[in-house]
């Protein structure tokens, strides 16, 4: 090699590390350790269950497995592409291994974001927009497979606004229909883009339409799955459930009791700042749009930020400061190589750290239950809140028989009406009565372990400061279920 060829090798290693380099390692470092935080999520081990099914099975289930209220009926597992990942993920390497998974999905949004700065040029206002949707991902980035929505969400806006090859939308759209139900946004983003070329341009907007149409292809192709066209009109279904959702938090508008929802509002004056330094309205209709899709509910925050920020970041150059992160130097290095090896760590910590948090859910009072035959069996109607019902899908797969989990856009009406009396208020005796109920698992310090304390027909077998498990008296299980002495 030559003194000039390695004069060249070097400039090139020592590119790698320039400041715009390093800082995009440095978001991919921050995306990990908010992806990979223990598991709490009660929706991803239904999802975890559901993965083995479809392995031990061979198939996607099509009708519940479940329930004992809604045993049998006909459903559509939405998200069946992400239960496989996450069933086979876990048959490898059990929980930790998942949590890897996640960590790894949102290292690729840092990173992804940090792209789609680059019209920004300007390394203050890049990490700025950056940032923000990287913070509300503490809060509002959960295990579960609204993530993989997120990535393609990032993927599409790389498109739209980094030019990529069009035709990567095909690919992108089948894994999104089949990892979770969030597609439509793709379509509505490339949509609004579409109007506002128009809008500016008065014209037919040939390269929007060009990538909506390159969507609608994946869209269309993402039909070829094992549950077939379904999928497709799924997310419409939900809407018509919307009854069912009312109580559910992540449908409903922000409250803005939290600063992170608050700190989903600082997009607004961004979007400002963006219109008077002359944005086109193909990036501010997109942007306002998912603005208020985001005032509308907290689940549609997190994929709204990512696209108000791509939207805005073109307008943004020559904003503030001088520096585009084209330098290396001293410090530049040592942020690049601080990131990787704080990847390691954080992989390690993976590792050694908890998987899950299952102390959250009444483990004892299950092996209370299960000792005596009172839990996993058709033979016994077992009264729970939806969170416990998902850890008894992880815990016993097809044989949990349960009263409800929090697939709320599922259940029969009257089971989740009935759920959301015991929760709330109401006649409690009416619902138990109704539902034949043998024996309830329910939160100690509430309304209906109030009722149960009082009632006659009702003893109380076992009470810790969190739980408590309630028999009726006249049950033919109640022998099983005496009280503790």
């Amino acid at each position: 090699m030559t003194p000039v060829e390695r004069e060249a090798a070097q400039y090139r290693r020592e590119a790698r590390f320039n400041l715009s380099h390093s800082l995009g390692l440095a978001l991919a470092l921050l995306g990990f350790v908010i992806g990979a935080k223990t598991m709490t999520d009660n929706s991803l081990l239904t999802h975890v269950a559901t993965g083995r099914e479809v392995i031990d099975r061979g198939s996607v289930p099509t009708v519940d497995l479940y329930s004992s209220t809604a045993a049998g009926q006909p459903w559509t597992v939405q998200s069946w592409l992400a239960s496989l990942i996450y069933g086979t993920v876990d048959r490898l390497g059990g929980p930790w291994a998942i949590r890897t998974v996640h960590g790894l999905v949102s290292a690729a949004i840092g990173v992804g974001l940090w792209q789609l700065t680059r019209p920004a040029v300007q390394i203050v206002p890049r990490l700025v927009l950056a940032i923000l949707p990287l913070v509300l991902g503490l809060y509002l980035w959960s295990p579960r497979p609204l993530m993989f929505g997120l990535l393609a969400m990032v993927a599409v806006l790389q498109v739209l606004q980094l030019d990529r090859p069009a035709w990567v939308l095909v690919p992108v759209m089948w894994l999104w229909v089949n990892a979770h139900g969030s597609f439509p946004m793709a379509v509505a983003l490339l949509a609004a883009a579409a109007v506002g070329a128009w809008i500016d341009e008065r014209t037919t907007p040939r390269r929007e339409l060009r990538f909506l149409t390159y969507a609608l292809g994946g869209i269309a192709l993402g039909a070829v799955n094992p549950l077939g066209p379904r999928l497709l009109w799924f997310p419409f279904h939900l809407l018509g459930r919307s009854q069912a959702l009312d109580r559910v938090v992540e449908w409903q508008a922000p409250s803005f009791d939290n600063y992170w929802e608050w700190l989903f509002l600082a997009l607004m004056p961004l979007i400002v700042l963006a219109a008077k330094r002359g944005a086109r309205w193909q990036s501010i209709l997109p942007a306002i749009g998912f603005l208020v899709g985001g005032l509308f509910a907290v689940r549609n925050m997190a994929i709204a930020s990512v696209v108000i920020v791509a939207m805005v970041a073109p307008t943004l150059q020559q904003f503030y400061g001088a520096e585009d992160g084209s330098t290396v130097s001293m410090w530049s290095r040592l942020l690049g190589k601080a990131s990787i090896a704080g990847m390691a760590v954080a992989a390690i910590a993976v590792v050694v750290q908890p998987a899950l948090r299952l102390e959250l859910y009444p483990i004892d009072e299950i092996d209370y239950l299960e000792a005596r035959g009172l839990v996993a069996t058709a033979e016994v109607n077992l009264i729970h809140r939806e969170a416990v019902g998902n850890y008894l899908t992880f815990r016993y797969g097809d044989q949990a028989s349960v009263f409800i989990d929090d697939r709320f856009d599922f259940y029969p009406l009257d089971v989740t009406a009935d759920h959301l009396t015991l929760l709330y208020g109401g006649d409690y005796a009416e619902v138990l009565d109704r539902r034949a109920a043998d024996v309830v698992l329910w939160a100690a310090d509430s309304l209906l372990g109030d009722h149960l304390e009082a009632a006659e027909d009702w003893s109380i077998a076992r009470r810790s400061d969190a739980w408590i498990i309630a028999c009726r008296r006249d049950s033919p299980v109640f022998d099983r279920c005496r009280p503790e002495p």
